[in-house]
Order: C-alpha cells, then structure tokens, then sequence
C-alpha cells in the first residue's frame, strides 16, 4: 500500500465542490492526460493501485492548502456506488464515469480528459488515516500527485 498528497485547487472545482464529490460519490477526479496530441501521462497517475491512500488536499489562489481528508482506491466491485463507474483508463486504476446524475455534477467544474473523451477518476472510500498537514514543498514543480 502506497500513500499518495494529491493537491487539487481551484483551477476547476472549489473545495466545496471537490469534498462534496469525494465524499457523496466516492470519487476523486483526475485525467490521465493532459492534452489529446500528446500519449504520455500525466506524472504518477498510472502508478496508483487498489488499496493504496490519497490524501487529498485543496490549494486556494494565495497558495494556502488544507486537508479534505484521506480516501482509499477501491474497485467498483467493492465500492458502496459500483454502478456510477464504466470502463477502466488502460494502464492505470482510473475509471470513467457512467453515471449521469455523477456526469451533471462534473459537467459544471471539471474537464473530460482529453484523450479518453469522458471524466475519469479515481474510485475511492473515507479512509481513517490521518493526512498530514499541508505543505506546499512536498510537491516539487507543477506536479499535483507525489509519493508520501
């Protein structure tokens, strides 16, 4: 099991919208991609697996983060919301989205990944670990997904 700071912020969703959606739905939002002319991941994302912890945290625009909690990745088939789940991203843990109340609720804040044509995130239930508090070197360079 590896434990994962992964920093979301107000690029997309604010923290609201980002603990509302991890926590009703089970779901952490996040492309493989970054853009549909390029086949490269995005750093780290295809290294998460079942079992492991993200802890995920919110940075605001001054550059102030805080916790929103720890969550582990689960496969649909042990998720209490299995169904809201479709296809797995190839090499990686993501999933698409195959709910469409869960698709309405991303419509208004997030991007489908841009090779995969569809929202895709990780699957994932509270986890009780404690997360550690924010700093902001912990994550080096624009990387938004590190090794604990």
């Amino acid at each position: 099991m590896q434990e994962w700071l992964y920093r979301a912020s107000n690029a997309r969703a604010d923290s609201s919208t980002t603990q509302e959606i991890a926590d009703n739905f089970g779901f952490i939002c996040r492309s493989a991609f970054a853009d549909v002319a390029h086949a490269q991941m995005i750093a780290n994302v295809a290294k998460v697996d079942f079992g492991d912890i993200i802890h995920l945290y919110f940075v605001d625009g001054e550059g102030g983060g805080r916790s929103l909690g720890a969550y582990r990745v689960v496969g649909p088939h042990r998720h209490p919301r299995g169904a809201l789940f479709g296809a797995a991203v190839p090499k990686t843990k993501l999933r698409t989205v195959a709910d469409d109340e869960l698709r309405g609720q991303l419509r208004s804040d997030y991007a489908v990944d841009p090779r995969v044509g569809e929202f895709c995130g990780w699957p994932v239930v509270r986890d009780e670990h404690p997360s550690p508090s924010y700093v902001k070197d912990l994550f080096v360079g624009r990387n938004t997904l590190v090794p604990r």
